[in-house]
């Protein structure tokens, strides 16, 4: 009897209410799948993105150290030089510490005619700081002579002129120069820097 009216029941069940019962199961691995789908997009999208980004950044390198190992002409060296000469004796006369030491290589040497060699660009720097203290230089000129180019490291022979002031008293200071310039990347810096005070005329 009970059989019988669960037989009943379920046969005159509506339809209705099984569909109810199933579209949000299925609704929710729809769902659920079509967010998989986009996880997985998204995943291949910024792969995708990232080996471009590298690939991208690969070239950009390679072609600085493809830019870095052309040879450089004689005289894209000297234009080199000269612009370094121009803001080493800007930076003299204004008395600016950093913008004198900048020109020189991070291991530079500098060989002055008197004193202690220096070495290292943070030394350089210090040491003419303290000589702005008590000097002032002006009328400064710095003429090539000579250039010689080595792969990367450029030689370059010069004569030098510039008045200097110290307390009260105020001299011309003349003499001849040695200057190793290296490259670093796009620029050319001073490697080691000496001097020879009231050179002789070279001889003919």
């Amino acid at each position: 009897m009970r059989a019988d009216k669960l037989h009943s029941i379920e046969s005159n069940r509506d339809p209705a209410i099984d569909v109810l019962r199933i579209v949000p199961s299925d609704r929710r691995l729809t769902l659920e799948l079509a967010a998989r789908r986009n996880r997985g997009r998204a995943s291949w999208v910024f792969a995708l993105a990232f080996v471009f980004t590298s690939v991208a950044l690969l070239f950009r390198r390679f072609g600085q150290i493809a830019r870095a190992r052309t040879p450089a002409s004689l005289a894209d060296v000297q234009t080199a030089i000269d612009a370094g000469n121009h803001a080493y004796l800007a930076a003299l006369e204004a008395g600016d510490a950093r913008g004198y030491a900048s020109v020189f290589t991070q291991d530079a040497v500098s060989m002055p005619a008197r004193g202690r060699l220096v070495r290292g660009r943070a030394t350089i720097e210090a040491s003419i700081a303290d000589a702005f203290k008590s000097m002032r230089f002006t009328n400064g000129s710095l003429t090539s002579s000579q250039t010689h180019l080595d792969g990367d490291t450029a030689y370059e022979i010069g004569d030098y002129a510039f008045d200097v002031a110290t307390g009260g008293a105020s001299q011309h200071l003349t003499g001849r120069y040695l200057g190793v310039w290296r490259r670093e990347g796009a620029a050319w810096k001073i490697a080691v820097d000496s001097s020879q005070p009231n050179a002789p005329e070279p001889a003919s």
